[in-house]
């Protein structure tokens, strides 16, 4: 069972790591996990959470404008618990995602959708992607 975990979390990985050489396009994955082996095993069929940070020369009103116009499309997703729409810092904003499964969480990677980030907001680097198993949360 635990290889099974593993297998898919690297093909989720590969999935993240998959793309052509455009670095528009291009995502840098940073898969640090802050889970040992033992802690992916009790916590491989709770949420993940998914962290994407992406940097835009695009003003703080246009990227909200485009995160809103793209809303429905989230809020669509099965298996997408919660995302929190973030501000890293000037010009640099990202998504917290909250998915059910890593099942989920490897369908939306392969989905058109996932792929229209960078372009959606002129990305003008490769996001940075981190996945990061949650234990458990205070409330529910």
């Amino acid at each position: 069972m635990l290889q099974q975990k593993v297998l898919l979390l690297v093909g989720v990985l590969a999935l993240l790591t998959s793309c052509n050489n455009n670095p528009a396009t291009t995502e840098t994955v940073q898969a640090t996990t802050h889970t040992t082996m033992e802690q992916k095993e009790k916590s491989a069929t709770g949420a993940i959470m998914l962290i994407v940070r992406i940097k835009t020369n695009l003003s703080k009103e246009e990227l909200l404008k485009r995160a809103h116009e793209r809303e429905p499309q989230f809020a669509a997703l099965p298996g997408l618990l919660q995302k929190y729409y973030i501000e890293l810092g000037p010009q640099e904003y990202g998504g917290v995602y909250i998915w059910d499964s890593m099942e989920s969480l490897a369908e939306y990677r392969a989905s058109e959708l996932a792929a229209t980030i960078p372009k959606a907001y002129e990305a003008t680097a490769p996001p940075s992607v981190e996945l990061v198993n949650i234990l458990f949360s205070l409330r529910d």
